[in-house]
Formats: structure tokens, sequence, C-alpha cells
């Protein structure tokens, strides 16, 4: 499914109102006035010595609904259900896990993840494109899920709160880096105490040590092969060697000749085993090829010779090659690939996607809604199925069944960005205006755009009749509740 909407909302990454609700979770023992908003429960604590995994939670989670508005995220169902599903596979055989994870990506080419507060883990979209194994792909994963569940920011926060005060602006500054890049924001608080550089070192070569400890384990329990550990950082070291610059994950995971020899020691106490690769996998990484990683150059080209290559001649490569049929519009091709693919494999989800955009593209709405209509019923809670269903719904003129598909979804994807971007397309095709504005005030409030929330939400009442007496009183509810928790944001 591909997916344009607006992105002209406010790109700043970390506004003063953000930054103080930092303060007043990690520093303050503020009380909760009357309108408090239930989303901002009183956290209580006098400091960080009570950076509890409650408060740990409510500040990543505000801060990833910041960053999906300010970071280029992807926004692709079949991506998100493929790290999703790995994440929590690998998650399912960690211990201390204290919330529920949450996997993202980044369109960037670097190489490069990140793990921020509360379970959530990103990975750039060059992290999958460079791997050459699901096992070495998974292993990045499980060591960052491994900095979350031994809640490395938080124990060093804690332990510095009991050496010496930290400096407001110093510290405020360090847990926004710390949010992207965990290991320079650890570091940046060790600065802010006049700490020396090596200390600093220190502590994040054991935070990395440690994570690759329990990452190996991670990854082992959960199927995979712990030898792709030291085989990732071996290909990233000689990666590194033949650049100007250091490799992105190397600067944000600090990589010595110890460590590498101390994961290759690690990684022989397992035996070593083959693990195939996943069909999900393989075709994740073709999407990620086609779509993220070879921008601005000929990616038919690139498929082609893939294809040509020894033992190249795979489904994801010809997968591949019809999504760069299809993004450069030559919809017959891609129509004739796909369609040899969904003889091989009827209910993949990865075809049917593509599939459904040729058929768009040829201007074959119904045939989409027909086929759509029929995987619908076999898996209706799928979000890969719902979203591209309503989406040829919309083309086709049916906006009153994408609306009804979208809303049900919403339900249990609340959180869903492409779900409120489709369904106030559907609302506008209507000319209900009033449902439009409230779907992207819904849009705005789950990239943390607060004003433009409020905004769109006063613009739906403008477009409601004083008949209208039951939903102009929801509506100036739910305005009244944004605006309360946004003003309490703004005074912390």
């Amino acid at each position: 499914m591909i997916a344009h909407y607006d992105r002209t909302f406010s790109r700043t990454l970390f506004p003063t109102w953000l930054v103080s609700l930092l303060l007043w979770l990690l520093l303050a023992g503020v009380q909760p006035e009357a309108h408090a908003s239930p989303n901002l429960p009183d956290l209580g604590g006098s400091g960080f010595s009570t950076l509890t995994p409650e408060k740990e939670k409510i500040i990543g989670d505000v801060l990833m609904r910041q960053a999906k508005g300010s970071l280029p995220m992807v926004f692709d169902p079949l991506l998100d259900e493929y790290i999703n599903a790995l994440g929590n596979r690998l998650v399912a055989n960690a211990n201390d896990v204290r919330f529920p994870f949450r996997f993202y990506w980044i369109d960037d080419r670097n190489i490069n993840a990140f793990a921020t507060l509360g379970g959530h883990i990103a990975s750039h979209t060059g992290t999958l494109a460079i791997s050459d194994s699901e096992s070495e792909f998974a292993s990045v994963m499980a060591h960052e899920i491994a900095h979350v569940t031994q809640r490395h920011i938080a124990r060093f926060v804690e332990a510095q709160s009991q050496r010496a005060p930290l400096t407001m602006a110093g510290l405020l500054g360090a847990i926004v880096l710390a949010t992207v890049n965990p290991e320079a924001g650890m570091a940046a608080m060790m600065a802010t105490q006049g700490a020396s550089a090596q200390a600093s070192i220190n502590f994040t070569r054991s935070n990395e040590q440690e994570a690759d400890r329990i990452g190996m384990q991670i990854l082992a329990d959960a199927g995979f092969d712990p030898h792709a550990v030291p085989e990732f950082f071996r290909k990233l070291s000689e990666r590194s060697r033949f650049m100007n610059q250091q490799l992105a994950f190397l600067q944000t995971h600090p990589l010595s000749q110890a460590r590498v020899s101390d994961t290759r020691l690690r990684a022989e106490r397992f035996p070593k085993r083959y693990v195939p690769d996943s069909q999900d996998y393989t075709l994740a990484k073709a999407r990620v090829l086609a779509r993220h990683h070879h921008k601005g150059e000929d990616v038919v080209t690139i498929f082609k010779q893939r294809l040509k290559q020894t033992g190249g001649n795979t489904r994801a490569n010809q997968y591949g090659l019809a999504i760069a049929y299809l993004d450069a519009k030559r919809y017959q091709d891609a129509e004739e690939l796909i369609l040899s693919l969904l003889e091989k494999d009827n209910y993949n989800l990865y075809y049917i996607d593509v599939y459904t955009d040729v058929l768009l593209g040829l201007n074959r709405a119904n045939d989409a809604l027909e086929m759509l209509e029929y995987h619908f019923r076999i898996r209706p809670n799928n979000q890969v199925v719902t979203l591209n269903y309503a989406n040829a719904a919309i083309k086709a003129g049916g906006n009153r069944l994408a609306i009804h598909l979208l809303r049900n979804m919403l339900h249990y994807k609340p959180d869903n960005i492409l779900a409120y971007d489709l369904i106030a397309r559907a609302y506008q095709n209507l000319e209900d205006f009033a449902r439009f504005y409230e779907a992207r005030s819904d849009f705005h409030y789950q990239l943390a755009n607060y004003p433009r929330a409020i905004d769109d939400l006063q613009e739906a009442l403008n477009h409601l009749t004083s008949a209208e007496t039951l939903e102009n009183r929801r509506l100036e509810a739910k305005r009244r509740q944004i605006q309360a928790e946004y003003d309490r944001l703004r005074r912390m």
C-alpha cells in the first residue's frame, strides 16, 4: 500500500513544552490538578532515584509520539508487522520485561538502531538492508532489547543523582539526546557533572558489554544463531575501515577490539546452528532495498542484476523487481511479475499489497476491491489487508465502506497513522467536513502536535450546525480535554 499524506505539521523535534514535561516527570513532585488528563497521572517522587518503570514508560511514550512527527519514520504496515513480530519473538525470550515493547523503522540508509525509555526500539532501514541473515538483524534488535530490560539510562541517572545534583540545562539536553542516542546521552549527562571523559567511555563500554551478553542469550533462546553477533561486528569493522567517517552504529555503539573478542569467545559457548531466513525477512529486506535504500538510483536495473547473479533468481528479488516496476509506473510489467508470484503463494500479504497498487495504477479499483474483500473475510483484523481494502474502496468511490473498515480497525490499533489519514480522506470525499477535521485532529494528536489537533477540532465545531447538539457537546468536550492536556504540559 503506497500512502501519501501531508507532512506539513511542525517538525520541531523537542519543543519547550516537551522538555518541560521531562523535567516534571523526572525532577518535580507536582500534584495533579482537578482537570488533569488521565494520560498524565501523578508520578510523585522527588528525583531521579525514583525513576520507576512506570515513569520510564510514560516518558518514552510521550517522546515516541513526538518523534513520529519529527523523525523520518516509515509508516508501512508490512514492515511494521515484520519488525514487531520479530521483536516480540525476542522479547518473549528476555528476562526483566517490565512493559510492552513497540518496534519502529527510521527511513535512513545508515546502519543504526536505538532504544528509548519505555520499550520503544527503532531500527534504521539501512540495518536490515546490509544484513546478510535474519540472525544478524535479530542480533541488533536483541542488543537493543537488552538495553531496555537492563534500564541502562535509568540506572545511570539514578547512580549520578546519588553523587551530585545535575545542572538543569545540561541534564535536559542529555535526556533529549538519550532518546535517539542512548550512549551519547549518558555521556552527555556525565559531562554535565564534570566527570572525566574516560569515566564516560567506561560507563558506555560497560553498558555495551552487558547488552552484548544478555542480547546474545536472548538471540539464542529465540532460536537464532548467536554466532551472528561477532559476524555482524566483523562486517561493521570492515565497512568502517574503508569509509571517511565511522559508521553511525559504531559511533553510538563503540566497538573496541576487546568487545569484538569478547563476543567471539562468548558465541563459542553456543553450538553453531544453521537458521534459515524466514520468507518474511527476505521479502521485508527486498521491500526496504526497493523503497528505502536505493533511492535516486535505477532500482529496476539493480534488481535485474541481482536476479542474474548466481543464486539470485529468488522470489525476494522478483518481488523487489515488481516493486521497482510499480514505483516506476510500469504497471503491466509489475502485474505480470506479481501474478507469477501469487500463483505460488496466493495468500502472501507482500504480494497482495503490491498487486493492489498495480490494479489501482491500472484504474481497476473494482478488481482490487473484489480481491481484498475475499482476503478480508479470511483475515478481518489484519492491518495490511484492512488498510489496502480501505484505500481501494476510497479509490473506487466506496468512502462509507472505507470509513466502516477504518473505524473498526482503530478500535484495536488506535495509534495507526495511516488509518487516520485514510479516514480523513474518506470524510473529505463525502464533504463531511466536521468529521474530516476531527480525523485530522486525531492524526495530529498521535504525533503530539497539540496546537494543530486543537485547531482542527475547532474547525470541526465550526462545520456543525446548532441542531447537532450531541455532536457539538462531544467535540467540545474532546477539544477541552486536549487543550487541558496541552496547557498542563506547557506549565510543567
